[in-house]
């Protein structure tokens, strides 16, 4: 009877106290950050009074001697911090409750028991990396600050489909952060969420209801791995030794571009600097800048949530190499200067790796490079951040005569008193030197002529031969250094009886055998008609019938 009194007069005084406006909060849960050991504590709740001037104590007690640790006011607030030494042992079982107080009112929440050393809740994971390929996503997670093995559970789903859940734990070690591989089909772009719970000691916090699970991660949005970016045809303009570059890249497809795309750019257009990737990723898809007449490279990758492409290289070769030009200008303006300089692979083709300085200047180099040996310069300037090339020219330390003559000699358009003599020309690494000129010689009938044929020519026309004559022609390259050696060849003229070139001879026999032919048909023709068509008889006359007028005439006196 006494009970039902008690209840009874329980249930009244509550409901006297929510009707006069004081209710409860829920029951707080405490929680620290860390399972290290000095770590304070965190209580929170939430309020169910809608009422202001209310203020809220936090009580803390022994659940086994039943003596009050400790209690704090915390205001109006829903939240209150604990240091830890103002609780001392954690690791005894604790009864917590909100006590709230609205006027003369007070109302308190109802009370939890735990071990406060077993209430560690995490911060939410933060993922650090995705890397998409071959449809595993791997993870790279950052480590709680205590650094310890965790518990995570990780869900993922299609876009508006049921989410999937999988666990996994990380053992204790030193690598800075956590990994994990989730196996994703390869053509379809997912959502995961991560959250985690600290592994606590088992002697201790056997009851698993006090483990807490950190907050959920953001949603994030996974997309394909992404791939090269298509560069679009390289727009250029030319103004007194620089060229404007306008560089632009397609945006990648849809389902790759979830999340968001950046580009990272290595440029090297100024040969005397190590090439200078951007410090911060763009946005854009367009690069403009100005290079010099020499080569320039530009790298592009392009950067989504789950990696990187592979590095597409853009190679803007330099201005077709010239063959001869005057010695360099000595400039003495107060620009910064660069020199690059290479030697020719195979005399026309720029090496791989070059060389370049903005303090040496042409004697330099030209005293310290091969001899006889074709060398390519470039001398570029650079004011307010804008390149020019001021100087660009092939040149030799020191020229020598080639090593060998013109090849594949060949003599054709022979008629009796001209000729036509042709060759390839010698190959730059074997000329040793600019070739100034060819040299011919014409022999025949004990003379001999000599003829100067620019450098860039490959043939010549022989006149003023005679007719049914053996000629012998020589040819050789000439530099500053000397000829080299000669290329010779042999022919022989047409007698001047055979009149027609060979040209009109072969216009003659064509007529004559068309002729010959039209004669044939016309033959051939009528005999054929003979056989076909039968030949018409003649009329037969008797001759007695016929009788002069003489005859008549005498016959009509008589």
């Amino acid at each position: 009877m006494g009970m039902r009194v008690a209840v009874l007069l329980l249930v009244v005084s509550v409901s006297l106290t929510e009707a006069a406006g004081c209710i409860p909060t829920t029951s707080p849960w405490c929680y620290k950050n860390s399972t290290l050991p000095e770590e304070d504590f965190m209580c929170k709740w939430e309020k169910r009074n809608p009422k202001e001037n209310q203020t809220h104590t936090l009580f803390i007690r022994d659940s086994e001697k039943k003596s009050l640790i400790m209690c704090a006011n915390s205001g109006d607030h829903s939240e209150k911090y604990i240091l830890l030494e103002e609780l001392g042992i954690t690791s005894i079982n604790m009864d917590i409750w909100v006590q709230t107080q609205v006027g003369n009112l007070t109302c308190n929440s109802s009370k939890i028991s735990v071990i406060l050393e077993c209430l560690v809740k995490y911060s939410a994971p933060q993922i650090t990396r995705m890397k998409r390929s071959a449809g595993t996503l791997s993870l790279k997670l950052d480590k709680p600050k205590d650094n310890k093995s965790v518990k995570y559970e990780i869900r993922w789903r299609e876009r508006s489909s049921e989410w999937k859940n999988a666990t996994f734990e990380t053992e204790d070690s030193k690598v800075i952060q956590d990994s994990y591989k989730l196996q994703l089909q390869k053509q379809t772009i997912y959502q995961i969420q991560l959250r985690r719970q600290a592994k606590l000691q088992p002697h201790l916090c056997k009851d698993s209801l006090q483990t807490l699970w950190s907050d959920w991660s953001p949603v994030v949005d996974v997309p394909l791995e992404i791939s090269l970016p298509l560069v679009r045809p390289l727009v250029e303009q030319w103004t007194n030794g620089t060229r404007h570059i306008n560089l632009t890249w397609d945006e990648p497809s849809a389902e790759e571009s979830v999340g968001g795309v950046w580009y990272k750019l290595s440029v090297n257009v100024w040969p005397c600097e190590k090439p200078k990737r951007k410090e911060k990723p763009t946005l854009d898809r367009t690069y403009k800048t100005s290079i010099t007449y020499s080569e320039a490279r530009i790298s592009i990758i392009a950067t989504n949530k789950v990696g990187s492409s592979p590095p597409r290289e853009i190679i803007i070769p330099a201005v077709k190499h010239l063959s001869n030009c005057d010695k360099p200008s000595n400039f003495t303006q107060d620009y910064q200067t660069c020199l690059e300089w290479y030697k020719l692979e195979n005399g026309e083709t720029r090496p791989s790796t070059v060389n370049s300085s903005g303090k040496k200047s042409f004697k330099d180099i030209e005293k310290g490079v091969e001899k006889f040996v074709r060398h390519y310069y470039f001398l570029h300037i650079m004011r307010k951040k804008h390149l020019q090339t001021v100087d660009m020219c092939p040149f030799y330390s020191e020229q020598g005569a080639p090593i060998k003559g013109p090849g594949n000699v060949n003599i054709s358009n022979v008629t009796h008193e001209s000729a036509v003599v042709s060759w390839l020309s010698i190959p730059v690494a074997e000329q040793r030197g600019f070739l100034l000129h060819y040299l011919i010689w014409i022999s025949g009938q004990g003379n001999t002529t000599l003829h100067e044929v620019q450098a860039n020519e490959t043939s010549f026309k022989i006149k003023n031969l005679h007719p049914g004559t053996s000629y012998t022609v020589s040819i050789a390259g000439e530099t500053m250094a000397g000829k080299g050696p000669n290329s010779t060849v042999n022919f022989e003229t047409h007698s001047e009886e055979m009149g027609l070139s060979w040209q009109d001879q072969t216009i003659l026999i064509v007529c004559v055998v068309a002729l010959l032919c039209t004669i044939i048909c016309s033959v051939a023709v009528r005999r054929f008609r003979s056989k076909l068509i039968p030949k018409v008889p003649s009329p037969v006359i008797d001759t007695s019938e016929i009788r002069c007028p003489q005859d008549q005439v005498s016959n009509t006196n008589c």
